[in-house]
């Protein structure tokens, strides 16, 4: 078992650490909210965000606490309370990158469909984050000791003894919000360039019909101007002609 010189120095660590996230999440959510500039779809996802982890420190700086006394071991009020918010609140952090996700999905590429577009859509995700996170963390309550106090840590968790626990744990809450995230962002990338491909393609064809248009008009250009030489040349060739003639005419009339 580790010494209580670890808890001290791992805790008072953790509780520093958590204090400093907590400031900035909250610093984050009221620039949002007293700006009205900052009231975008963008930023109001972050604040989901941020408001997932305050809670999350939240929890945490209670963990560290609790942990701190000498009495952890009997004193851990509303413990498998805090477990199951902890891990929810860990699910709604991982699905609320999701969401994040798929608005940039829905602006990207589905942004001929305008009901996606909005801030209702948003808030019903937002708040089908929040649903879920709270449905899918219940699972550990149909497991006896599902939510325990881990004594190697002092803290109150879901049980890593039971392998189909932990292995939900990690799928339901940690994988699917990342793969959701991977595949998301390779469509985005994927049709960014392709789009990228399109303009460049349409770009090049513009340049071409230019150069051509620029050519033709030179060419068209030196035409006008060798016609114009040569009719100036007939035209004084043609006065010449005549006024020869004309002196030629006078000179023979008697």
């Amino acid at each position: 078992m580790l010494s209580d010189q670890f808890f001290i120095v791992n805790y008072s660590l953790a509780i520093v650490f958590s204090i400093v996230g907590l400031s900035l999440c909250l610093l984050t959510i009221v620039i949002t909210i007293t700006h009205r500039q900052c009231h975008n779809f963008t930023n109001v996802l972050s604040c989901n965000t941020c408001t997932a982890v305050t809670l999350y420190f939240i929890f945490r700086i209670l963990t560290c606490i609790y942990g701190l006394r000498q009495d952890w071991q009997f004193h851990q009020p509303a413990c498998i309370f805090r477990a199951y918010c902890s891990l929810a609140l860990c699910a709604a952090l991982c699905y609320s990158y999701s969401i994040q996700a798929t608005s940039r999905l829905f602006f990207a590429v589905f942004y001929k469909h305008k009901y996606l577009l909005t801030w209702r859509t948003h808030w019903i995700m937002i708040i089908v984050n929040w649903i879920i996170s709270f449905i899918i963390s219940i699972q550990p309550f149909f497991y006896q000791h599902g939510f325990e106090l881990e004594i190697e840590s002092r803290s109150c968790v879901v049980t890593p003894k039971i392998v189909s626990i932990s292995m939900y744990t990690l799928v339901i809450i940690f994988i699917i919000p990342l793969i959701v995230v991977t595949i998301f962002g390779g469509i985005i990338v994927y049709y960014v360039r392709q789009s990228s491909r399109r303009i460049a393609a349409v770009v090049s064809n513009v340049a071409e019909n230019a150069s051509t248009v620029q050519v033709s008009k030179r060419y068209g250009k030196q035409r006008t101007e060798l016609i114009k030489d040569k009719t100036q040349t007939f035209t004084g060739n043609f006065r010449n002609l005549s006024a020869r003639h004309g002196r030629q005419i006078f000179k023979d009339f008697p």
